[in-house]
């Protein structure tokens, strides 16, 4: 019931990582400068990875990609942001210099080219004595410049530059950021630097503040709909340069987030799923599934995502074609990826005669790293395929592994279906670099036990993400009557004595 596809499926997953790590090309020198010292102080963990990945022939184009993504004013020519930020690295070099190293590349230099200017600085105290989150507190980094980081040079309205200290004989010093909800630290930051001699001064709560740097880091990113996608040859894609901000579906979403008012001239619903990524992001395939008003099977999908703060973070316009369900609706699959959090998510969908349907809903992206067992979300699918896609794009978000799953949307089947589902699990214990994870699913009708599985064990991706696929025949002699059933997934982790529970229900037909 469970080893079938799960061999089939470790055996490509395995396949696909080893020619994942075979086709990585070595960073010439040149990139290598440009990842960890030119652009080191705002490029996301994500973008690293992603970076590191692709091959050489791609770079040149990734830092295109790079820059336009953090470009806040398309309607130009000019690259305002680059712009702004090549001014404020030539600020860092000229005042932030230390023995061996530009000022750029000092941890004051770094923090300055995030940040910016602080409010003020506390000479001789610590970050804690400071009274701001920076040695534990606090919801996110910051600093001047606006949403996004939208003016990375701009001076702000604290200690300029110039006057910052830079060692003089002073033990420690700290920067002090004011409050600054639009670019996420609404209860302030403090940063604090200790002079190590001809080191000059090191950042020494980089580690307490490392999250909310990345939070900023991102929070640059004001084009994520201008992305790194690949095409089926595995090569980054150029971007389509065309950017209308009064296209109609820009003008609908605006009008959208303004008056919170949904159209269902286009019925459709929204159905996510949550599963654990890279740098402490959650991968959020959702399914899209169309029931009515539909005119053709080309449409424009477009939406915007908002975190708890009221501030967009995300926005995309995508020309799509919709397939068509066993069920007779259409369905498209949208790819989303955002850290742990509450998000407000706007999606529309405009047809080709301009008719168009609009939903809201909130997101509240759980967080897989709290340190006790926990399991993704649990995809039940109808069908399970390989195509070798390894990277979700939209229309075919639904991949793992190298397998495209597509959901099982109602929850009922006849005796000559399969019960099918797919997840993984999370923080569970190892001995001897082994775990001893296990699922078993029981079935229940009328309040009545009518069988279980035999306890399986999980399938171990890396050290930290363990997966299992069940396929359960509902020609068993278990499921002969028809109507109602409950199915029960129970995983154990024997090793740290934790156990959790999923239950469905599902109907039988006759």
């Amino acid at each position: 019931m469970f080893n079938k596809r799960l061999r089939a499926f470790a055996f490509f997953s395995l396949i696909g990582f080893a020619a994942t790590g075979l086709t990585q090309e070595k960073l010439s020198g040149r990139d290598k400068k440009w990842m960890e010292k030119e652009v080191g102080p705002i490029i996301t963990k994500q973008e690293i990875a992603m970076f590191q990945q692709i091959s050489k022939d791609d770079r040149k184009l990734f830092k295109e990609l790079f820059w336009m993504r953090r470009d806040f004013d398309r309607a130009t020519k000019e690259n305002e942001f680059k712009k702004g930020y090549e001014a404020r690295v030539d600020v860092a070099d000229k005042n932030f210099k230390i023995r061996g190293a530009k000022g750029s590349e000092s941890d004051m230099g770094k923090i300055f080219l995030l940040l910016g200017n602080p409010s003020q600085q506390q000479r001789g105290r610590s970050a804690d004595a400071a009274g701001l989150p920076g040695a534990g507190g606090g919801d996110g980094p910051g600093g001047p410049g606006g949403p996004g980081g939208a003016n990375p040079a701009g001076d702000g309205a604290g200690v300029d530059a110039a006057q910052l200290n830079r060692g003089g004989g002073t033990s420690s010093t700290t920067w002090v950021y004011d409050p600054n909800p639009q670019m996420g630290i609404p209860d302030g930051l403090a940063v604090e630097f200790r002079n190590q001699g001809q080191f000059g001064m090191r950042l020494a709560n980089g580690n307490d503040i490392a999250e909310r740097l990345e939070r900023v880091k991102e929070r640059f990113i004001t084009n994520p709909g201008i992305n790194y996608a690949r095409d089926e040859k595995g090569r980054l894609k150029k971007p389509d340069n065309k950017f209308d901000p009064n296209s109609p579906a820009k003008l609908l979403l605006a009008s959208l987030r303004e008056t919170g008012e949904i159209s269902t001239d286009i019925d459709f619903t929204l159905s996510p799923v949550f599963f654990r990524s890279s740098a402490g992001q959650i991968f959020i395939p959702i399914d899209v599934v169309i029931s009515d008003g539909l005119s053709g099977e080309d449409v424009t999908i477009f939406g915007s995502v908002e975190n708890a703060d009221g501030f967009e973070i995300y926005q995309f316009e995508e020309p799509a074609t919709v397939s068509k369900t066993k069920g007779g609706k259409h369905a498209y699959e949208l790819p989303l990826q955002f850290p742990p959090g509450l998000y407000t998510l706007y999606v529309g969908l405009l047809d080709e005669s301009q008719v168009h349907g609009t939903q809201i809903i909130d997101l509240d992206v759980p967080d897989f790293d709290s340190g006790e067992l926990k399991i993704s979300s649990m995809l039940l699918f109808s069908e399970a395929e390989q195509t070798g896609d390894e990277m979700a794009q939209f229309g075919n978000a639904f991949l793992f592994g190298g397998y495209h799953f597509t959901p099982k949307r109602e929850m009922v089947y006849t005796t000559k279906d399969q019960f099918s589902g797919v997840f993984n699990a999370y923080n569970f214990g190892v001995e001897g670099d082994k775990p001893e994870l296990t699922v078993q699913v029981r079935f229940f009708k009328d309040g009545k036990k009518r069988g279980q599985t035999k306890e399986e064990p999980f399938m171990l991706q890396s050290a930290e993400v363990a997966l299992t696929i069940f396929d359960i025949p509902l020609s068993l002699p278990n499921f002969k009557d028809p109507g109602v059933y409950r199915i029960e997934v129970h995983v154990m982790d024997k090793i740290k004595g934790e156990r959790l529970k999923e239950e469905f229900e599902l109907v039988i037909e006759g």
